[in-house]
């Protein structure tokens, strides 16, 4: 995780925030009074759902089962880039 001090986070915001946006990861703001973590609006929601599907029990166990099986027909695929 990238870390920035609030005085440079507050001059530098809006390359900051595009890093962020961009895909790069969360950034740790660090300042006097506390830290901050700045993430993406696709970071967050995607924290939000995992905090729900752990939070209720069957989707847990479910996700968890699905997680443990192997993928049939995955082993042997190769990736579709193009080398």
């Amino acid at each position: 995780m990238q870390k920035v001090s609030n005085n440079d986070a507050q001059n530098e915001f809006l390359f900051v925030m595009d890093q962020v946006c961009s895909g790069l990861g969360p950034v740790l703001i660090t300042g006097m009074r506390g830290n901050a973590v700045l993430v993406s609006e696709d970071e967050w929601h995607a924290m939000q759902n995992l905090i729900r599907q752990r939070s209720v029990p069957d989707i847990r166990e479910s996700a968890a089962d699905d997680m443990a099986e192997p993928r049939a027909g995955r082993a042997g695929e190769k990736s579709g880039l193009v080398t």
